[in-house]
């Protein structure tokens, strides 16, 4: 796609995204109840194998309008395992197996599979676990690894969530995979889907925290204090204006962390998590100070965004541990590299 039909798919997304991802729908899905009907509508745009190239069952087009999908479903809290899902799509594709429409989330976990074609291995962890119709992981034989599709149904699953209220669940697999359900998967497997999961992660929170930045922006100028809106008041605006260069910050970092997914560059993409993890915590802060207690109450639409920033922060690596990471890179390169 090129800009002009990348803008018209950003306009179609966000149409239904604002007609169809309400507060309402958001909390009866923190409350456990599947919104099938967004799926659904996402689904019938193609949206959700977005990316996915039509040879393997998915609907075509490239990275970036996956990318896209998946950061503007984040600034609208979207309850749907898009990301979980795109990363699936990719496993499948990248073993060949073939991919279609049903729900699908990862596992990453200890699992085994026998030259019998026997799974064994538990997850923990699993994000929308009890609503995927198929799980993808990655199981090891012979120091090799395969990608196997296992059926929910057929497994133990324990139900979590995190702070969100988003499945977060743990599942057992000891059962007997067809050969049609498992794969040779490509060398470096485990490490790809782990920086493919963070480069995602990165670019939700970013689109998180946009939306964050622009409804307390909203707020400040509609909620009146001593006879005018708050965002008159200096001490507020030098408070919006920290949270704007914070959330421009990350805005950027996540057009790094795109520009980085294929070919995947783990040093962009680790510079990207931490430094947007790092903006979490000071955009959340303040967007909750200018919110006031209103803010707080669970089913605002800054307390969805809020708590699935503080969640997504710690998925695929913290930002402390990205930190390290980058600080371990460039402790191994030469002066003139590190500069270069």
């Amino acid at each position: 796609m090129n800009n002009e039909e990348q803008d018209l798919l950003k306009d179609a997304l966000v149409k239904v995204l604002t007609d169809m991802c309400t507060a309402q729908v958001v909390d009866a899905a923190e409350s456990g109840r599947w919104p099938g009907e967004l799926w659904q509508a996402l689904t019938d745009m193609g949206l959700t194998l977005a990316g996915i190239s039509e040879q393997a069952g998915g609907t075509g087009g490239n990275i970036k309008d996956s990318l896209l999908v998946i950061h503007e479903a984040a600034k609208f809290a979207a309850p749907v395992p898009l990301a979980e899902h795109f990363l699936a799509a990719r496993l499948l594709e990248e073993a060949s197996l073939s991919v279609n429409r049903s729900v699908m989330t990862v596992a990453s976990g200890d699992f085994r599979l026998s030259h019998q074609g026997q799974l064994v291995g538990q997850a923990e962890g699993v994000a929308f676990g009890r609503w995927a119709e198929k799980v993808i992981l990655l199981a090891s034989r012979d120091g090799q690894e395969f990608v196997c599709r296992v059926d929910p149904s057929d497994v133990k699953m324990s139900h979590g969530s995190n702070l969100a209220g988003e499945p977060l669940d743990s599942l057992e697999v000891d059962q007997i995979l067809p050969e049609t359900e498992f794969a040779k998967a490509p060398a470096g497997a485990s490490k790809r889907l782990f920086l493919m999961g963070a480069a995602l992660r990165s670019l939700m929170m970013a689109g998180a925290l946009e939306s964050s930045l622009q409804m307390s922006v909203q707020y400040a100028m509609e909620r009146s204090q001593f006879g005018r809106p708050i965002s008159k008041f200096q001490a507020i605006q030098h408070q919006l204006a920290d949270l704007a260069g914070e959330s421009a910050a990350s805005t950027m970092a996540a057009h790094a962390v795109a520009s980085a997914f294929d070919p995947l560059k783990e040093t962009d993409i680790a510079i990207g998590k931490a430094r947007i993890g790092e903006a979490v915590s000071i955009c959340t802060d303040i967007a909750h100070q200018v919110h006031g207690a209103m803010g707080y109450t669970m089913e605002h639409s800054l307390n969805h965004r809020t708590r699935r920033l503080w969640s997504w922060r710690d998925d695929y690596g913290s930002e402390r541990f990205w930190q390290k990471q980058v600080g371990q890179a460039f402790l191994g390169t030469d002066a003139d590299a590190l500069w270069s």
